[in-house]
């Protein structure tokens, strides 16, 4: 090993020199600041090992936040627009000031394991965010190494932080029957939108988003292929999954609902033609333009009130609906395929229903299977 020690610093004294390359290529690479000459001699065996390994030296020079910029940019090919705003929000708030400043090749689990303490203690983000940070930190890095200009990704080595989960609120049939009654003896504009959640399980965004000529009320389906972005300011002609893209069937009460308001729609377009902005819109102000999230849930908001039902979020009538379809025992793959999930495995997230749904079960299977009584020594109540 050719570690050294320069005395003439207080700590950190150890540092090694390697040669790499030959000839005009011949390069000398000096990495300085170790506190034992063990530490320096380890440093220097990684080093030769990753140069072995195919390491690109110039690509580990790399600062992360140079990195970082391309890989954002790399990202406008294959994530929504609302996605990349959340990515990059989380990147220049939050990662690149601990980390952006670091080359790749110095960038250690542990600075990535403190970036995830910091943020913890300091309660700046969200759980669930703070898992989000470890997801693109991880995925930045799988790329560099990939390129080769690291030759593992620290990352792999830290803990993707651990999330609480939200407990998952959802309403009873009364319960739904209650707020939309509530919303529809007040004649209240978004009364199509509330219905849609609590039939269909649409997101919120689907529903904003949802056209005309996405609805055939003569088969009796929607198909879901534009959503509005969450600041209400852009449609997007993808949804949030590529199995996001799908044909919902409707009940036949949601289609008399909808009748209804293309009917009152068609009234407003005559009454404000001079005014009126026609995008095709379902739900709609009465001028035609689109209605943001926030004036949805406003709207959603009051009719709690009104109604005095338990307090949930809109999201939440999206977990109403799986719920109710559990209780009806419809298929988990039919489920997956309306809620537009790329996996059934989605339907774990509502384990915490299911014993009630189990004794249901038993019951109903008890009840035939017991029904003649043709069982011989049956179970006698033990006194």
């Amino acid at each position: 090993m050719t570690s050294f020690k320069d005395d003439s610093l207080k700590k950190n004294k150890w540092y090694f020199i390697i040669e790499v390359g030959s000839g005009k290529d011949r390069k000398r690479i000096k990495r300085r600041g170790f506190k034992r000459k063990q530490d320096a001699d380890e440093a220097e065996r990684e080093l030769k090992n990753q140069l072995s390994g195919g390491l690109d030296l110039k690509g580990s020079k790399t600062l992360y936040k140079v990195f970082m910029a391309d890989h954002l940019r790399d990202k406008k090919l294959s994530v929504r627009e609302s996605t990349l705003k959340t990515y990059s929000a989380l990147v220049n708030n939050h990662i690149l000031p601990a980390l952006g400043e670091l080359e790749l090749g110095e960038i250690k689990p542990r600075h990535i394991q403190n970036l995830y303490n910091d943020l913890s203690e300091s309660g700046k983000l969200s759980d669930e965010n703070i898992q989000k940070v470890h997801s693109i930190i991880n995925e930045s890095l799988n790329k560099a190494a990939g390129y080769d200009m690291l030759i593992k990704n620290p990352a792999n080595a830290v803990k993707r932080p651990k999330a609480d989960k939200k407990e998952m609120l959802y309403w009873t049939e009364e319960e739904s029957h209650r707020f939309l009654n509530s919303a529809l003896q007040e004649n209240a504009r978004y009364y199509c939108a509330f219905l849609l959640a609590l039939t269909t399980g649409m997101r919120q965004g689907e529903i904003l988003g949802l056209r005309w000529k996405d609805i055939d009320l003569d088969h009796r389906t929607i198909s879901v292929s534009q959503t509005l972005s969450h600041d209400g300011k852009n449609f997007q002609a993808e949804t949030k999954t590529t199995a996001g893209r799908r044909s919902i069937g409707i009940d036949v009460f949601t289609v008399t609902a909808l009748r209804t308001l293309r009917h009152r729609t068609r009234e407003e377009k005559m009454s404000n033609k001079n005014i009126y902005e026609d995008n095709d819109l379902v739900v709609c102000t009465n001028i035609g333009t689109r209605v943001t999230p926030r004036n949805l849930n406003r709207s959603f908001c009051i009719f709690l009130e009104k109604s005095k039902v338990k307090r949930i979020r809109f999201h939440d009538l999206r977990h109403t609906h799986v719920v109710m379809l559990l209780k009806a025992r419809e298929n988990n793959k039919r489920i997956a395929e309306r809620m537009g999930w790329a996996s059934v495995k989605m339907i774990d997230r509502y384990a915490h229903i299911m014993p009630n749904m189990q004794q249901d079960t038993a019951d109903l299977f008890g009840g035939v299977f017991f029904k003649t009584g043709a069982i011989i020594g049956a179970a006698k109540e033990v006194n």
